[in-house]
């Protein structure tokens, strides 16, 4: 499930601006599954993207539909719905066109949450069939995309969805990596040292930041070292997000008083809960400057960067990006903890608060 807030002028009753949005909203070319685009007011304000039902049965359709109004009710003042199914390609062996059942069952269920469903295509390779046609859906070819004046816009702006969610692989090797590591190794984790080192480095352009921690093994290795420390590695996100000062009244409150009050914010942050306007600008650097360490971290930390990599991008409202990367870690490292205990809470659709809040969410850099 992934939900991308954005402002980007499209038309909604398009089926090329439709489909050229969607990757750039969701950051990668989706298969096998729904994708919503949630409207107010004639303007679009989120996009969510669900799998499929495995089967077309009534009874998966139901399960399905259960799950995607309940996805629903969380994000405030939603009046219409477009949708796109991106089938497999066995979907409509028969000849039928590919989850019209699905729709019909989708706009009832729709119409009792007073959500009115505006349009909705299913694609297919080079096919796509308009299920608002007025009997049977039309059946049309996709024409090429690349010059669709919506996705120049994007990729003008920098934006180029990847085939499918990166799992944290493929980032080089740094030069210097084996002298970090060593130096890392035989490193003692002082908190204090290691959040103040991070805060620099979040404080700074994302460019400035890996250059200096590329040309300073000594600093690198702080970085890279603090991960083995459950209480650095969580609080990463908070400082990333609210700064140094407030990370530091966590952790000087935790340090002086073990019960649940203590660490209530952290948690609450964590989670998404309250009323948290994070540092979009921090947190986007955070992403950059841990997916940077992905070329010198081994083992534990490694698997920290790959949850913190993942924290982010539900954050923004991609989880469908945040568990490819924490099915990653789990794969690499199936006793590591946090990763399990992120899977389970994303795989049951939770959202942070601020991810349905126009005012909060994070936006995409599409202008």
């Amino acid at each position: 499930m992934t939900t991308t807030p954005e402002r980007h002028p499209i038309s909604l009753s398009s089926y090329r601006d439709i489909l050229a949005y969607v990757p750039h909203a969701l950051g990668f070319h989706p298969k096998n599954s729904v994708v919503l685009l949630l409207v107010d007011d004639d303007r679009l304000e989120a996009t969510l993207r669900v799998d499929l039902p495995p089967t077309e049965n009534l009874s998966d359709l139901k399960m399905w539909i259960t799950q995607v109004t309940r996805l629903l009710q969380r994000i405030p003042n939603i009046k219409d719905i477009a949708v796109v199914v991106y089938a497999p390609d066995d979907a409509n062996e028969d000849n039928r066109v590919p989850f019209a059942n699905l729709i019909s069952e989708l706009e009832v269920a729709l119409a009792r949450q007073t959500i009115g469903l505006r349009h909705a295509w299913c694609r297919q390779f080079s096919r796509i069939w308009d299920y608002d046609s007025a009997e049977d859906p039309v059946l049309q070819i996709v024409p090429a995309l690349d010059t669709n004046e919506t996705n120049l816009s994007m990729v003008l702006a920098g934006s180029a969805p990847l085939e499918k969610p990166w799992d944290g692989t493929g980032i080089p090797k740094w030069s210097n990596a084996q002298e970090i590591q060593q130096v890392a190794s035989t490193q003692e984790t002082n908190i204090m040292l290691s959040l103040e080192a991070w805060h620099e480095s979040l404080s700074l352009p994302f460019t400035e930041a890996t250059a200096k921690l590329h040309a300073d093994p000594a600093r690198a290795s702080i970085h890279v070292a603090s991960l083995d420390t459950k209480l650095v590695r969580d609080l990463l996100p908070f400082l990333a997000g609210e700064g140094l000062e407030s990370a530091l009244d966590v952790l000087f409150g935790i340090s002086i008083d073990e019960r649940e009050g203590a660490i209530a914010p952290l948690a609450d942050y964590l989670l998404g809960r309250g009323w948290y306007a994070p540092d979009w600008e921090r947190i986007d650097r955070l992403w950059a400057i841990s997916r940077d360490l992905l070329g010198v971290a081994q083992g534990e930390p490694r698997q920290a960067l790959l949850c913190l990599l993942a924290w982010v991008e539900w954050a923004r409202g991609r989880g469908s990006m945040a568990l490819v990367l924490l099915e990653q870690a789990v794969k690499e490292n199936a006793e590591y903890e946090l990763a399990g205990l992120l899977q389970r809470l994303m795989e049951h659709g939770v959202m942070p608060a601020w991810a349905t809040d126009q005012l909060r969410a994070w936006r995409a850099n599409f202008s």
